[in-house]
């Protein structure tokens, strides 16, 4: 039943991310490889989240450089800005996906019972969608800010880059700032300075997972 009600969340997705008719912009030399942007989820979409305990976020992807064979999704757990964990890391071909083609990406989080919480990263194409999941240790509940940003306005990003689309953090600190311009490994260590902080990025690969195992 578990696994029923992830399809069905999914699914949901799948179909708003294959009708949405807005043209995508298909100008490498001006927009990077791709463009990734946050989501216009619609009303019924929002309420399931609701009702779900779900907390979604949600990017399109327009891509403009078909040498790019692999779109992969990551969220990535650091402590006081170190990493710890490696949440989610999921890929998905993109043989065939075409500049018109829609691409979405989705990261889920659930709470659980007994101190656990449910992440699940997809990637959604017009042919269907490929995720992963994983049940981890929730933060305490103890913490007095929970905040989460990211990417609002359409962003540019290369193969090979990681571009950072979220981020969440847990802390008792009184400032808090959120930024997913993340380019060296000290912007990383500042944007990941708090207790509890998730990463949610996605990556576009020259060389699919697969590929690299077989040598192609």
């Amino acid at each position: 039943m578990r696994s029923l009600t992830v399809m069905a969340f999914l699914l949901v997705f799948v179909l708003t991310a294959c009708t949405d008719e807005s043209a995508p912009e298909t100008n490498p030399d001006k927009k990077g490889d791709a463009t990734i942007v946050k989501a216009d989820l619609t009303n019924f979409e929002k309420q399931l989240m609701d009702l779900s305990n779900y907390t979604a976020f949600a990017y399109d992807i327009n891509l403009h450089n078909q040498k790019a064979k692999g779109l992969q999704v990551t969220v990535d757990h650091y402590e006081n800005g170190e990493k710890v964990n490696e949440v989610i890391n999921v890929e998905s071909g993109l043989k065939g996906v075409k500049p018109s083609d829609h691409l979405r990406v989705v990261f889920l989080r659930q709470k659980m019972n007994q101190g656990k919480e449910k992440w699940i990263g997809s990637i959604i194409t017009d042919n269907g969608y490929g995720s992963s999941e994983n049940i981890i240790d929730s933060p305490s509940a103890d913490y007095t800010s929970v905040t989460s940003g990211g990417i609002g306005s359409k962003t540019s990003f290369n193969i090979g880059k990681r571009q950072y689309a979220a981020t969440i953090k847990h802390t008792n600190k009184t400032s808090v700032s959120q930024r997913t311009n993340l380019k060296t490994k000290e912007d990383i260590k500042k944007a990941t300075n708090y207790e509890q902080v998730y990463l949610l990025s996605v990556k576009l690969n020259e060389k699919t997972r697969d590929d690299k195992k077989s040598g192609k």
